[in-house]
């Protein structure tokens, strides 16, 4: 059976000696794990479309209850989450976030519609792309059944939350708040995440670390 997902490429994962595997999330069927062949290969014409990060249509063979890549078109690439290094970490965490919280053929139209504008606002972003990242994050909470108003918070750090929460996206590169202060929400975020669900996030920990 073959079909077509638009869907965001959350993870890619070395599998034999020239293979893939690749999470994808889509908004119809949730997290999919998908065999991607030969893609190592310099003229691999599904390269690109093998790339976390990469938002892209699809084409899914599937048997035995295993999925593989026959074909992809690439929709965006969000080119500047690799040249970027601070893009980079905006974006790892929030992949990572989505990976961790979705299921395999559990339809996600919130968390992907998130999650793809997240990657897109920190693409794109002309200030600091922490803060799109802060932004998903406390729009995420509610999706996971986590109350921020119940969460212990600095008067700070809650500021924080409330100013980016209630603001403008067009205003979010605006607001007057420096690096740092985003980076300590981001770790203020990661902490209360981590504590509600027990999961452990390898790039929410590095915004941990900035801070200390």
């Amino acid at each position: 059976m073959t079909k077509i997902l638009r869907a965001v490429c959350l993870n890619s994962v070395d599998y034999r000696d020239n293979d893939r595997l690749l999470i994808l999330l889509s908004a119809e069927q949730g997290k999919t794990v998908a065999r991607i062949r030969s893609v190592k290969s310099p003229k691999s014409k599904l390269k690109a479309a093998a790339a976390p990060n990469c938002y892209a249509e699809y084409t899914l063979s599937e048997k035995g209850g295993y999925s593989t890549v026959t074909g992809a078109e690439v929709i965006e690439q969000f080119f500047g989450t690799w040249t970027s290094p601070d893009k980079n970490l905006a974006a790892g965490a929030v992949t990572e976030v989505l990976e961790k919280f979705t299921r395999e053929n559990v339809p996600a139209e919130n968390e992907f519609t998130a999650g793809l504008n997240a990657l897109f606002k920190i693409n794109y972003a002309e200030g600091t792309p922490y803060i799109h990242t802060l932004r998903f994050l406390i729009g995420f909470m509610p999706l996971i059944g986590l109350d921020l108003s119940d969460a212990e918070l600095s008067r700070h750090a809650r500021a924080l939350f409330n100013a980016v929460s209630n603001a403008d996206e067009d205003e979010l590169d605006c607001l007057e708040y420096e690096v740092g202060d985003v980076v300590f929400g981001i770790a203020e975020a990661g902490r209360i995440i981590s504590a509600f669900s027990g999961e452990k996030f390898k790039t929410l920990s590095a915004f941990a670390s900035f801070t200390r």
